[in-house]
């Protein structure tokens, strides 16, 4: 048996709660709960920490500086001046 307790939240925070709730019941097609909407917020913080854990920022940061060295065969510095465009 669960333990039921209340928690104070603001007028804004409510709003965006019941509208949150209101998305998700849209979504599933039955009424949901302000628990089912915090719940659901506590699920997708979670799947955005698992995706942070798996990132390798050195590794893709090696890759960017490795393209940024690469030497491209004919290309030489006036490939790189700007140039005037007049309209």
């Amino acid at each position: 048996m669960s333990k039921n307790t209340a928690i104070k939240v603001s007028e804004n925070t409510l709003k965006k709660l019941h509208k949150l709730a209101g998305e998700i019941a849209a979504e599933k097609g039955k009424r949901v709960t302000l628990e089912e909407a915090l719940i659901h917020l506590l699920d997708e913080n979670e799947v955005k920490k698992m995706e942070m854990k798996s990132h390798k920022p050195d590794e893709e940061r090696k890759k960017l500086l490795s393209l940024l060295e690469m030497k491209i065969e004919g290309a030489g510095p006036e490939d790189f001046k700007e140039y005037e465009y007049r309209i």
